[in-house]
């Protein structure tokens, strides 16, 4: 691990940004995932049916999908420094 003094960044600063994107519906949100699309498409993609089924379900939940568009917050770390 590099400590920020043995890098020679000074100045550090961070922030956390969380937008909120809106999707037109639960399935333009989640078809990327489930056509294998991205490393946590694949990583779905290489579960068992069963347990691709129950992570659908779960997640639909968690977005309180109600057939319309769905909101989906993200989560941003933003780092500065001065070398």
């Amino acid at each position: 691990m590099v400590f920020k003094d043995e890098a020679g960044f000074a100045d550090i600063e961070t922030d956390t940004v969380r937008p909120i994107f809106v999707l037109p519906s639960f399935d333009a949100c989640y078809g990327p995932f489930e056509r294998g699309e991205a490393a946590t498409g694949q990583a779905l993609a290489a579960l068992p049916e069963a347990i691709r089924r129950a992570v659908r379900k779960e997640v639909r939940r968690d977005l309180a999908d109600g057939g319309g568009p769905v909101e989906v917050e993200a989560e941003y770390r933003i780092a500065s420094a001065r070398r």
